[in-house]
């Protein structure tokens, strides 16, 4: 990507400083590393915007301890056919990217749900007007409040296959609660892996922070996602969880923080409490200020405040 499109991608309609949490690779911890990075901002007095785009399955609220309740739905354009009124052109089929639609000659054309995106050229392509929106409801965005940390989560519907637009959906309801609330940083928690969803999850964050973990898998995941960053222009540093597990891969994590010209900021390490914090339904740096991960949560604030203005 050359640096004008990665200017205009990563531009926010707020000055709100963002923060990804991201990562390649599904379990390496992401969500406690995001939910606990806002946790412990929210306990020195920063006002925090924390935001679960990670649509497919969004757990902030559980490791966070609250219950996030629906504000909004968000609703997608979904072609309805008149009938009556349609003289079976096929210019819709025609229009139709997505191959959503079929027409059988003489007939009128059929909707095949799943595959449609919602982009709306059929209804731009009919002559005879033929064609109005069915909308339907795809996800949900929820809010929930603690103290100095505003929660806002979004949901993919159940069944429903359009994930990236709920992502979309929710970042834009974010910066909307930004441009209207005074903010000292917003976190976003990102889908794992390196595809549509997490570039809609990173766009407009100031810093991307790659969550791995020292395993083959952890390492291969880990390129995917530097590589994807620096395609986006997005300033990314490393975390690297689970970090006193044994093997040479933590040799390779740093070979690959030295390609990108990035560093590992913080390493997590092994810790009984984090699976009580879980049970308790506390973020750990609140349940057990003194723990080893809280230690390294606090590398991580540490980080942000001196990197992230």
């Amino acid at each position: 990507m050359n640096k004008s499109l990665a200017w205009a991608f990563n531009r926010k309609p707020v000055k709100t400083p963002m923060v990804a949490v991201t990562g390649g690779k599904g379990g390496t911890g992401k969500t406690s590393i995001a939910v606990n990075l806002a946790a412990f901002l929210s306990k020195k007095g920063y006002h925090v915007l924390l935001v679960d785009a990670d649509v497919d399955s969004p757990t902030t609220g559980i490791v966070l301890g609250v219950q996030p309740t629906p504000i909004y739905e968000v609703k997608m354009f979904s072609p309805k056919i008149i009938e009556d009124k349609c003289d079976k052109c096929g210019r819709c089929v025609e229009a139709c990217r997505a191959h959503a639609l079929f027409q059988i000659a003489g007939k009128c054309p059929m909707l095949f749900e799943e595959l449609c995106s919602g982009c709306e050229a059929c209804l731009l392509a009919c002559p005879q007007n033929a064609i109005v929106n069915a909308e339907k409801i795809i996800g949900y965005v929820h809010h929930a409040q603690d103290g100095n940390l505003t929660l806002i989560e979004g949901e993919l519907k159940p069944n429903e296959t359009r994930s990236a637009h709920v992502v979309t959906a929710t970042k834009d309801f974010a910066f909307k609660q930004a441009s209207q609330e005074k903010y000292d940083i917003m976190i976003v928690d990102t889908s794992p892996g390196a595809h549509c969803n997490v570039v809609q999850g990173l766009r407009g964050a100031d810093l991307a922070l790659a969550v791995t973990e020292p395993t083959p898998l952890g390492v291969y995941d880990l390129i995917l996602i530097m590589e994807l960053t620096s395609k986006l222009g997005i300033q990314t540093q490393i975390i690297v969880n689970k970090a006193d597990m044994p093997g040479e891969n933590r040799e390779k994590i740093l070979e690959i923080a030295n390609r990108y010209g990035c560093k590992i900021i913080s390493e997590v390490p092994f810790d009984r409490t984090l699976f009580q914090s879980y049970v308790a339904g506390t973020p750990i740096v609140i349940a057990y200020p003194n723990s080893s991960v809280t230690m390294s949560i606090m590398r991580i604030a540490d980080y942000v405040h001196d990197h992230v203005r």
